[in-house]
């Protein structure tokens, strides 16, 4: 902390005490690197170096000097268009989501404070966080006053799809527990149950366990995928027989919805050298999606081509489709869509996300088409030629 202290302590004898002309020439000399002025060049260097945007204001608000990263931030050529003008009307223009806030706290007088922005509506827009130090010395005679932003958007979103994670965990958890406890207690005490409803209640009990064991199993698939231990194990598959095995498993899901359930293979199936449980994986968790976001009675499609160098797989629903704003997100991990039809479907976030890291981690790819209200066409491929990690 001595260097941000002392950093701290060379803004503040920099500005303090200056008129606004001196305070313009002591900037440009720190600035600048004049030869008048020690050690001018780092300052010059540190300053337009560094990600976050970082300007001086006189007393009337206005910009007197400003790095590059503050320019790109308000979205200005360079940071030399930004003399004069005034730094609260800078960030509004960048962030009018929340520009009330801004001019709010400026209203009050110059004191230090720190308020985050919105860019547009949604958090995906953008973020900025602002941040405001009068200098020491000058907060009440001249008003100078040191300015920083910063690209928080990422951030951002992380801790809204924590969030969301936290609460699908938590429904995903309790759903299963209850009904597990509730059935093993009705088993346990209730007396004269014939045997057709003991296996009913047996295979409820399964069928919770198994969710348990699924949604354990993605955590820790996710868990591999952060901390880089997920790996693939490749041997030579009979793609043929693979499709086939996983078209019979996820079967059920369709004809319990009354879902059409549509495949096309090539004559000739190429042999591969893949991790077969891992890919299986995928495209059930692939057929599936199309199976819960699809409502009854609709079509899911599975086709595969043999492509120059490349096997293609593609899975393509008739259901509630995905806005153009949400999906380049679909394989974020924890992303639900904000899609009411969507959140009304019980699901993680997590599948996609390690479906995608499957097809890199095979030398291949996952992408999305979709379009709201016409459905979905997820692609897996992967290359001929696997190449060995």
């Amino acid at each position: 902390m001595q260097v941000a202290a002392s950093e701290a302590d060379q803004w503040n004898s920099l500005l303090s005490g200056e008129s606004d002309a001196e305070l313009l020439r002591q900037l440009e000399q720190r600035l600048t690197g004049d030869s008048s002025c020690e050690s001018g060049s780092q300052w010059r260097a540190i300053v337009e170096s560094i990600s976050d945007g970082i300007c001086a204001a006189d007393s009337e608000g206005r910009i007197v000097q400003a790095n590059p990263a503050f320019a790109a931030l308000v979205a200005v050529a360079s940071s030399d268009m930004l003399m004069g003008r005034s730094v609260c009307d800078e960030i509004v223009a960048a962030a009018p989501g929340d520009s009330e806030q801004l001019i709010e706290r400026v209203s009050r007088g110059m004191t230090a404070f720190v308020c985050e922005l919105r860019r547009g509506a949604e958090l995906a827009d953008g973020v900025l966080r602002v941040a405001c130090v009068p200098l020491q010395g000058t907060a009440d005679s001249d008003g100078s006053s040191v300015w920083q932003i910063r690209d928080v958007t990422h951030q951002k979103l992380a801790e809204e799809a924590r969030n969301q994670f936290v609460f699908t965990a938590t429904h995903e958890l309790r759903t299963p527990l209850c009904n597990l406890k509730a059935y093993a207690e009705t088993l346990a005490l209730q007396d004269g149950i014939d045997v057709d409803q003991q296996k009913e209640f047996c295979n409820i009990i399964n069928s919770e366990a198994t969710r348990l064991a699924r949604f354990v199993d993605e955590l820790l698939n996710i868990s591999q995928m952060e901390g880089g231990g997920l790996s693939v194990t490749k041997h030579q598959t009979d793609v043929e027989r693979m499709l086939k095995e996983v078209l019979d498993h996820v079967r059920p899901q369709f004809d319990k919805k009354s879902q059409t359930l549509e495949y096309s293979l090539p004559a000739k199936m190429p042999k591969l050298s893949v991790d077969k449980d891992k890919i299986a994986g995928t495209l059930i968790n692939l057929l599936g999606n199309a199976c819960k976001y699809t409502p009854e009675d609709g079509t899911i499609r599975f086709t595969a081509e043999v492509e120059p160098g490349s096997l293609a797989m593609h899975v393509e629903d008739s259901g509630y489709g995905i806005s153009s704003e949400e999906l380049p997100r679909v394989f974020d991990k924890f992303f639900r869509s904000s899609d009411q039809q969507v959140r009304d479907v019980e699901g993680t976030g997590l599948g996609l996300a390690f479906a995608k890291e499957v097809a890199r981690l095979h030398g291949g790819s996952l992408t999305a088409q979709s379009e709201v209200g016409r459905g979905s066409r997820f692609t897996l491929t992967l290359p001929l030629e696997v190449q060995n990690d």
